[in-house]
């Protein structure tokens, strides 16, 4: 593995990353949101059918922001595993009302299979890990992109986060149901994220102030204590591992 959640992740990612992406990560601030919403007006025009999965963690309200002005009324899914944090459901419906979203969508599995799973293939195990999440945000997730019948799906991801989501393309194809996945912020650190917030004064998800750098469902996120770690720390050795399987099935 490497290095999982030390500082040294972030060069790592950013060494995988396409060489046509890799020099936006120095462009200032003002020229990444520049070249963000060219990628965002870009699908707004080639793909006839929009949406947007929103989260409540910060890189999705960032990406919310930026779309907004371009397309006020962006259909928005939130994945609901139903074992998010009472703070992240409290925030989603905050900024839904706060910020006049008509469009929105919960959208969750039919089921909860959480201690199935933990007897099967027992607790946080790479098997439970990948059952859990592709039964419960993945499967959903596909679902509702194919229900309302998406052709372009844009989600917060950001290269730096992770060696597979390091090797990312700004608009990237997927199947079962046939999409774009699109990235405006594939070139983000999260310095950047950090300093957009605060440019345009966003009220973020609580939780980031009580100790996490990285948010999740409460399976699968814990506080990120350690100023020297890198910012997915807190989420998990095994789910890190996993994450190129989780991707196959669909995963952002």
């Amino acid at each position: 593995m490497l290095e999982t959640f030390t500082k040294d992740r972030t060069k790592i990612c950013e060494d995988l990353m396409r060489p046509e992406i890799r020099p936006l990560l120095d462009l200032p601030l003002d020229k990444k949101i520049e070249k963000s919403k060219e990628i965002i007006k870009e699908a707004l025009e080639k793909y006839s059918k929009v949406g947007l999965g929103f989260s409540g963690g910060t890189d999705s309200l960032v990406l919310l922001h930026l779309v907004k002005p371009l397309k006020h009324n962006i259909p928005c899914v939130f994945i609901v595993t139903q074992h998010e944090f009472p703070e992240t459901y409290g925030f989603v419906n905050k900024v839904v009302l706060g910020w006049d979203i008509k469009d929105y969508q919960k959208v969750r599995a039919d089921e909860v299979r959480t201690e199935e799973f933990k007897k099967k293939f027992g607790y946080k195990t790479p098997e439970f890990t990948v059952a859990y999440d592709g039964y419960h945000k993945i499967a959903p997730m596909m679902k509702a992109i194919g229900d309302r019948g998406f052709d372009a799906f844009l989600v917060g991801l950001r290269g730096v986060e992770h060696e597979e989501r390091a090797k990312e393309t700004f608009f990237s194809q997927r199947k079962n149901p046939d999409h774009i996945r699109v990235h405006p912020l594939l070139f983000w650190r999260q310095s950047d994220i950090l300093e957009y917030v605060k440019k345009f004064n966003l009220e973020c998800n609580p939780l980031y102030a009580k100790g996490y750098t990285s948010l999740g469902c409460t399976i699968f996120s814990e506080k990120n204590t350690d100023p020297n770690a890198h910012e997915r720390a807190g989420r998990g050795v095994v789910r890190e591992e996993v994450m190129a399987k989780l991707r196959e099935l669909g995963y952002t």
